[in-house]
This record gives structure tokens, sequence and C-alpha cells, in this order.
């Protein structure tokens, strides 16, 4: 049989085509895999920590974590308060209050986590213990209001001054936190026989969780600065009387114990 030159020319071609179909059918997804590069592994996974619930029972599990991408939920029943980045079982004693000025324990850069509230160092100064006590609010409402100061404050601090000061979380998670807190107050409020005893406390502290709520939702970083102010003496000073710390006088009441 006789082939011309371009027949043969065109059954070699057809059978090049052929094998580079066929070798193309099964190497060709990994070759572009090598082409295009492999897909880029995803980041060391972050461990996000579960709030504790109910620390005034003393039922607390801030050892939780779950994985990136997962939802961390708070218990919508909980008597307690909410927190992030906790160790639970830390024997507890009052947190630096870091704003630059109340102690120099930031400069070990130490990374501070959240401390649970510390029902031993709650001692309510004399122009908030009218508020509290058998004619007006009931020691849950204490309580709660001591706690609430104590956990935003922590994270007010830091907010504003970094991981050595206090535990971290951003604008719009403090904010629900606060808005977390004070839903708490306003139900125990409901259930106080005698709320209309403490009217001025619970009005000035129903305000002062709005002014932190503002803040933080426009991340305005003045406004944030004067709630730290507040929040700071509502905790340092009217809840535990802390001596070794700063006085602001940010409140409208009285910051300072009397002699």
């Amino acid at each position: 049989m006789n082939f011309s030159r371009k027949s043969i020319l065109t059954l070699a071609g057809a059978v090049v085509l052929a094998g580079v179909i066929i070798i193309g059918g099964i190497y060709g997804p990994t070759a572009w895999k090598v082409f295009r590069g492999q897909v880029v592994g995803p980041e060391d996974q972050v461990v996000i920590q579960t709030p504790p619930v109910n620390y005034a029972g003393g039922e607390t599990d801030a050892d939780q974590t779950i994985a990136q991408g997962e939802e961390s939920t708070v218990s919508p029943n909980t008597g307690g308060t909410p927190a992030a980045e906790g160790t639970a079982g830390d024997t507890v004693t009052a947190p630096n209050q870091a704003d630059g000025t109340d102690d120099s324990a930031s400069s070990t850069n130490e990374v501070k986590k959240y401390r649970e509230p510390d029902l031993s160092l709650l001692n309510i100064a004399p122009s908030l213990e009218e508020y509290f006590g058998e004619r007006a609010l009931s020691d849950a409402s204490r309580t709660l209001a001591f706690g609430a100061a104590w956990n935003i404050h922590q994270y007010t601090d830091g907010y504003l001054y970094g991981v050595t000061a206090g535990p971290q979380m951003n604008e719009q998670d403090i904010k629900k936190y606060i808005v977390f807190h004070k839903t708490l107050w306003e139900k125990q409020m409901e259930n106080e026989v005698n709320s209309s005893q403490a009217s001025t406390f619970d009005v000035y502290f129903r305000n002062l969780l709005n002014r932190g709520i503002d803040a933080f939702d426009s991340k305005d970083k003045v406004r944030i600065e004067q709630f730290h102010l507040e929040i700071h003496d509502l905790d340092a000073h009217l809840l535990r009387d802390d001596m070794s710390s700063k006085v602001y006088g940010a409140t409208p009441f009285a910051t300072k114990r009397s002699e």
C-alpha cells in the first residue's frame, strides 16, 4: 500500500494527539495542581475560650474551648455573668487595674487572663451601701453589680492598654458583653421588691452601662476612655475599696471612704 508523505504526517499527528488526550485525562488534574500551586493549608486554629457562667454559685467552666468557626454561646438562663479567657481553679485575687497608673505589675509583660469576680473583696463604700440591704436591693443584686463592674473593667483595661493590662475583646464583642450584663441587671430589678428604694443607684448603673455600650459601638476612644474612668471607680473604689488603685473621681458618688 502506497502512503503519501501527507498521509503519513496526518496519521502520525492523529496518534500523537490521541496520546496527549489520554495522558491529559490521567495526569491532567495532578499537573494542574502543580502549575497553580497547592492550596494553602489553613493557619493554626485560633482557640476561643467559652465564657464561664454562674460565678456566684461557683459553677464555672472556663476551660472549654472551641476551634475557629464554631460559635461560643452563653446560657440564656444563667444567673451570673459571662467572661472569656478564664482559667478554672485559679486562686483569684484582685486583678491589676492596669491603666498605667495603678501598679507596676504590667512591667512584667505578663499576658493577663480573665479572672472571675472574687466576692471576698466585695466592700461597698458607704455612699452606695444605703442602696443595698433589708430596705433596698438584695444580696443577689449587690453581687450582680459587683460582678458586672469587675468583668467589664477587665476587658476595658485590656482594650485600652493591651494584653498586659487585661483580657482581650474587640469593640463589638465588648459592646455585646456590656449588653449582656445590663440585661441581667434589668431582669434582676424586675424581681426586686424594694427597687424603688435604690432608684438613684439603679438609674445611674443603667445609664453607665448604656454609655459603655454606645462608646464601644461608636469605637470612639475618647468616649471609651471616659467610660473607663467611671467603670474603674465603680469597681475599684465603690465596690472593692482598693486603696492602691488610682481614684479618678468620675462617679456621682464619693469614691473615698470616710476616715
